[in-house]
């Protein structure tokens, strides 16, 4: 796969170009940060009277109404949370972007399952690897993150290079960008977060926890072998793959997870995953999800509500006080 640097982005020059950021949270923020500071024209659309507002103005950027801002647009960076974009597609979008714009996302969601269908503007995606917090510090050291970069229409000819100039203005392409589709996106995003980050590895660390509550262990010893510890793990992933973490860790525990840990990954685990991919690439997970998102989030809040109840989440807010003692001292 071909990795795109700023060598790459020579017709990416969007100076003159009218950014309008619609989503100023975890990451419009940070992008619209980014974006002023590499020298481009931006600005934020928000509704009066929100925190977004306030904090856009406060951070010294034109801040107007939603449909004021796709108005104004030469490119709309639509950043808003995915179950709203559909929303904020035929309240302020669909009647006011002016043609020949270019309407640029961070996830492919709403275009992958028919929130947001138009044949009359540029679309394009750049999509960051990592939080907004994140995307910003990087930049601020001189480095940046890598992003996934697509094109799902190309109304003017200039879908790509929009594109790059994009992921060149946030600072991604200093480390490289890798080019893909929103639906290739949007279903493996989809998937990995539901098998592997927030889904199936809290979903293992939880039963393992319980296991050890089970056999006696104390909640807090449990904590910090089920979970605390994880973070190490990970990190030595990030720096050496899954071979090289095993290099750098005991004999013991390479042995012990070789020949013993990966029996938990069942030919019935590896079905689940099969039906969560085959429930996220026919769209049904989309249509439930909407249309909870719709209903208020009712199942959401009442399944947040119960984790929060959980005795390893308990201990863990004993154990965080450990790390976060002296720090307004």
């Amino acid at each position: 796969m071909e990795v795109l640097t700023e060598n790459d982005a020579a017709g990416g020059n969007l100076g003159g170009r009218q950014i309008v950021i619609l989503g100023y949270g975890n990451q419009g923020r940070p992008q619209a940060l980014n974006l002023r500071d590499s020298g481009l024209n931006v600005a934020v659309a928000a509704r009066p009277g929100r925190k977004a507002w306030e904090k856009a103005e406060s951070d010294g950027f034109e801040v107007m109404e939603p449909q004021s801002g796709a108005a104004s647009a030469d490119i709309l960076m639509c950043l808003l949370p995915d179950e709203v974009q559909g929303h904020a597609w035929r309240d302020y979008i669909e009647d006011n972007l002016p043609k020949g714009s270019a309407i640029c996302f961070a996830h492919g969601f709403a275009v992958t399952f028919g929130q947001i269908e138009t044949g009359e503007y540029d679309l394009v995606m750049v999509a960051p690897k990592g939080q907004g917090g994140r995307l910003r510090s990087a930049y601020l050291e001189g480095s940046g993150l890598p992003c996934l970069l697509a094109v799902e229409h190309d109304a003017t000819g200039l879908a790509r290079d929009i594109a790059l100039g994009i992921a060149k203005g946030l600072g991604c392409l200093r480390i490289g960008a890798f080019e893909t589709t929103f639906r290739e996106e949007a279903l493996s995003d989809l998937f990995g977060e539901q098998a592997i980050l927030v889904g199936g590895v809290p979903a293992l660390i939880k039963k393992a926890f319980d296991l050890l509550i089970e056999k006696g262990f104390s909640p807090e010893v449990a904590y910090f072998e089920c979970m605390h510890e994880l973070k190490i793990i990970v990190d030595l992933f990030s720096l050496h793959g899954l071979s090289g973490m095993r290099e750098v860790i005991s004999g013991t525990a390479a042995f012990g997870g070789l020949k013993y840990g990966e029996r938990l990954v069942t030919e019935e685990t590896a079905a689940e995953m099969r039906r969560i991919f085959d429930r996220i690439e026919s769209g049904e997970f989309a249509r439930v999800w909407l249309e909870e998102a719709a209903g208020g989030k009712k199942e959401l809040e009442k399944l947040s509500e119960r984790e929060e109840e959980l005795t390893i989440e308990k201990a863990g807010r004993e154990v965080r006080k450990l790390f976060t003692r002296g720090d307004d001292t």
